[in-house]
């Protein structure tokens, strides 16, 4: 009897697990939003320095509620930078005044120009506000992803599936417009997964310690619904979507083909004491690659070289990619390391 009632626990327990994890239906990126932030990438890297300012009929073209946030702060970012904190903090307030709320820490001062924005007097109003907004929000969230098939996508022929998560306070759009390239869109199903804790409007974190269910779930879920080649699955992610990554790889019983790792965040646990470790042993035994492609400024690129070393050391084949002078975040040129990752990642043994 009690062993009885312990299956009927378990599968509810899935039940419920599989009820928080939901597929969106898919939505291509928005096209003024991709011209807008390749505007920011390009003042960014460029010596002008000119200020993209939007007239009323520019915000009406952000019909989209998740890109018109995402509009909303990205903007924050690039008036920062340009040292234009009066139209910073305007942009977010009037964010604010349409209902959206950020992931902001007043105690770590993230974002960063935070420090500048407390020098305003409707400061603290605009964080309690913030606050209340993003209290009305956060028990409605999910663990979702969207899947982008291929096109001409032929149910009688098997796909490789790459799997993306998103990273702290990231979300499917901004994975859209990252994770994109012509060999994805025409021989890839490709999903992308956020979790449920709204951190913002359209920002997402995993809350408790469900993320790893939710993501195997989730995976799974994909492979059920689709034509997926389960010879050929990669997981991956940038930060935290790529720490969490090594987890599914080492503990989940999903057959992956490859890891591929954006500036993954590695925290100490992740490292192995030696040579013996059965996490790491079990992990060798799947045969599977590992691509990490970082920047050499990130805060974590030690403990990024050290996983890199000990996946030497278990004769885990592995790519090691560094890049000058960039921090926590991708490179330039990242559509190109993306297909060659990818290339390499499937590549027979």
């Amino acid at each position: 009897m009690k062993t009885l009632l312990f299956v009927i626990a378990v599968l509810l327990c899935r039940f419920s697990i599989g009820q928080n994890v939901v597929e969106m239906p898919f939505k291509s990126l928005d096209k003024d939003y991709v011209e807008l932030v390749n505007s920011i990438k390009e003042i960014k890297n460029s010596e002008s320095k000119q200020i993209i300012s939007l007239d009323d009929s520019d915000f009406e073209k952000f019909n989209d509620l998740d890109t018109r946030f995402l509009m909303f702060w990205k903007l924050s970012f690039h008036y920062a930078e340009l040292n234009e904190y009066d139209k910073c903090f305007e942009i977010l307030k009037k964010a604010q005044s349409e209902g959206f709320f950020f992931r902001l820490s007043i105690e770590r001062n993230s974002p960063s120009y935070l420090e500048e924005l407390k020098k305003f007097d409707e400061f603290q109003f605009f964080v309690e506000q913030n606050e209340t907004l993003k209290k009305e929000k956060e028990s409605t969230g999910k663990a979702e992803y969207m899947i982008q098939l291929p096109e001409d996508y032929n149910e009688n022929r098997k796909y490789p599936l790459l799997f993306i998560i998103q990273g702290g306070g990231g979300c499917i759009p901004d994975l859209q417009y990252l994770y994109n390239s012509p060999k994805l869109k025409n021989d890839f199903i490709v999903a992308y997964f956020q979790g449920d804790d709204m951190v913002g409007s359209y920002q997402r974190g995993f809350s408790g310690n469900l993320w790893f269910e939710h993501i195997t779930t989730g995976i799974n879920q994909i492979i059920s619904k689709c034509s997926v080649d389960t010879t050929k699955i990669i997981v991956g992610g940038p930060s935290s979507g790529g720490t969490m990554s090594i987890y599914i790889a080492r503990e989940s019983k999903i057959p992956l083909r490859g890891l591929l790792l954006n500036f993954p965040g590695i925290p100490e646990q992740l490292i192995p004491e030696d040579i013996k470790n059965t996490k790491y042993l079990a992990f060798k035994e799947k045969d599977l690659k590992v691509v990490q492609l970082c920047g050499e400024n990130d805060q974590r690129i030690q403990l990024q070289k050290e996983i890199a070393y000990w996946l030497d050391k278990y004769m885990i084949k592995n790519r090691f990619v560094v890049f000058p002078e960039i921090g926590h975040g991708f490179p330039p040129n990242f559509q190109h390391h993306l297909e060659t990752s990818i290339e390499y990642l499937l590549k027979d043994k």
